[in-house]
């Protein structure tokens, strides 16, 4: 009975293969998507950190340089060991951007869904690459205490660093990354053109950025992160618009941790739906969801295919 008990509540073990330890030492970049996103590589791979094991990770090209996982779908195991869904507030982050250092990332580019606070700038539809964010319940997130972390500079084994301002232009390597990513998305709007909807400020030269690709004190699009899993109150949204133009649920988290790693991260956000007490729309916020839903989802496919052409091609 007690052996039955035992395995009963035992740690699932992940019912896909180990990364091949060859492959882990490969230069690599990474795409993470979340609920919007559908695209995968064939083949599901694990890799075990020591916050996690990081699940049904795959490749999408043959030479696997370009690693995909979904937020939502590599972290939670169910007792079988297969991926299930985790909410916002439930995905383990610290072991997914711990995987994308270990299996030696040179950088990350992830696409986020997300609710616009601010309509008539960033309308429902858009594609948006904001270049700062905010926390508005600010707890700390991060790998101190959790393994070897540096102050302001990591040295011999440690980890990264905690003291650093996130999303500055003085941090040369994430703004050439971000200049270089604007670049090879660009033609997507071309090739898309019908099913994009633009944001005040966007051109055909900047896309998906707003009014330039340059980063400045002067932030042109601030991604706000609130804890979920439920959706923010009217009153909230009211107070958020005050910091924000996009909210979401996920993507800051991700971003203070792989800017702690060193790790340059690139966000690219799909605008779904007006924030609580913010449709216009005729037929009302789901009606306005659905009407952009199919657009939004093949412009997205678009722009993962496009970075993996484009990623898969990169130096260095």
């Amino acid at each position: 009975a007690k052996e039955k008990m035992s395995a009963k509540h035992a740690t699932p073990v992940p019912k896909d293969p180990p990364i091949p330890a060859d492959v882990v030492a490969l230069p690599k970049y990474a795409v993470i998507g979340g609920s919007g996103v559908t695209v995968a590589g064939v083949d599901r791979f694990s890799f075990f950190t020591p916050f996690g094991p990081v699940i049904n990770i795959s490749f999408l090209d043959e030479d696997k340089k370009v690693l995909f996982v979904n937020r939502h779908q590599c972290t939670s195991l169910d007792q079988n060991g297969k991926a299930t869904y985790a909410p916002p507030h439930e995905v383990n982050f610290h072991a997914i951007l711990f995987a994308m250092k270990a299996l030696n990332v040179q950088a990350v580019c992830a696409i986020g869904s997300t609710g616009t606070l601010q309509p008539q700038k960033v309308p429902v539809g858009s594609i948006v690459m904001p270049d700062d964010y905010v926390f508005v319940l600010p707890e700390p997130v991060t790998y101190w205490g959790k393994c070897k972390m540096g102050l302001f500079n990591p040295e011999n084994e440690e980890q990264g660093r905690i003291h650093f301002a996130p999303a500055t232009g003085d941090d040369q390597e994430w703004v050439d990354f971000r200049a270089w990513v604007q670049l090879q998305l660009a033609p997507v709007l071309t090739k898309h053109k019908d099913a994009i909807v633009m944001a005040k400020g966007q051109t055909s030269e900047v896309w998906p950025c707003l009014l330039s690709t340059e980063v400045t004190n002067d932030v042109q699009c601030a991604y706000l992160q609130t804890p979920g899993p439920r959706f923010e109150t009217r009153s909230e949204i009211k107070g958020y618009r005050r910091l924000g133009d996009i909210v979401g649920m996920t993507c800051a988290s991700e971003w203070t941790l792989a800017s702690e790693l060193k790790i340059p991260y690139v966000l690219v956000c799909a605008i779904d739906n007006s924030a609580n007490g913010l449709s216009t729309h005729p037929g009302g916020p789901v009606q306005e969801y659905l009407d952009h839903k199919g657009a939004i989802s093949k412009v997205t496919g678009a722009l993962v295919h496009t970075l993996t052409e484009c990623l898969s091609r990169r130096d260095g």
